[in-house]
């Protein structure tokens, strides 16, 4: 088992992740820079970064570190919502810890990591404000390289980073299937706001049965005639 980090290295590591993800230029770029920050605190052959991709209604592996250019993971790869471990991480929006994964393979796609030498992993959800956008996986060519403490720490590594990784990808993250300007978004905000905004006048207008309705001619001096 990796001995854990100490807190002087956990809070250099969170610092390092800040840096990178205000100042790098890509989602490349941040993820590459996340990659060496980690690298320092923990031990891995290749991680993986995969975000959700409306237009094919699956996760796509968008960058990847340590990937040899005959493996099957390779930046573009669709990854099905239900029948991959990226999927399963995604949509239950929990992470996962492969210690022996010979011997905890659950789905098929998991072949293609034994096939390439990998023996432990640890995925865990990208979430920005409850809403999913992706996945962050590590993997190790070693077994019981991570544990549940690894998967805490994932966490907290990728809210560092997935404000400035979410800037850069264009759909709505509560709206899947919608883009970075969701219509659904809008009209609901702009409703909302409207209806605060003009909450008394709209609440007059009802009591007037909807519809402005102008007193009779010559109402008000017959009223104040009595």
């Amino acid at each position: 088992m990796t001995p854990w980090l100490g807190t002087v290295e956990r809070y250099r590591t969170i610092s390092e992740l800040n840096r990178v993800a205000v100042t790098q230029p890509g989602i490349n770029d941040i993820f590459q820079g996340m990659c060496r920050a980690l690298k320092k605190v923990i031990p891995y052959d290749r991680v993986g970064l995969s975000l959700y991709a409306p237009e094919n209604g699956a996760l796509k592996l968008a960058a990847i570190n340590g990937c040899s250019p005959d493996s099957f993971y390779n930046v573009g790869l669709i990854l099905d919502r239900k029948d991959t471990h990226h999927g399963w991480v995604f949509e239950h929006q929990e992470s996962i810890v492969r210690r022996d994964l010979h011997r905890e393979l659950q789905f098929k796609v998991e072949q293609y990591n034994i096939n390439d030498g990998i023996r432990s992993y640890c995925a865990v959800p990208l979430i920005l404000r409850g809403a999913r956008i992706g996945v962050i996986i590590v993997l190790s060519s070693q077994t019981n390289r991570y544990s549940g403490r690894h998967a805490e720490f994932l966490r907290e590594v990728s809210d560092h980073v997935v404000l400035s990784i979410k800037s850069f990808v264009p759909f709505c993250p509560k709206h899947l299937h919608t883009n970075l300007i969701c219509p659904r978004c809008i009209a609901s905000g702009g409703g909302q706001a409207t209806a605060a905004k003009h909450k008394a006048r709209l609440s007059d207008w009802g009591k007037q049965g909807g519809r402005g309705r102008k007193k009779p001619a010559g109402g008000l001096a017959r009223e104040g005639l009595g």
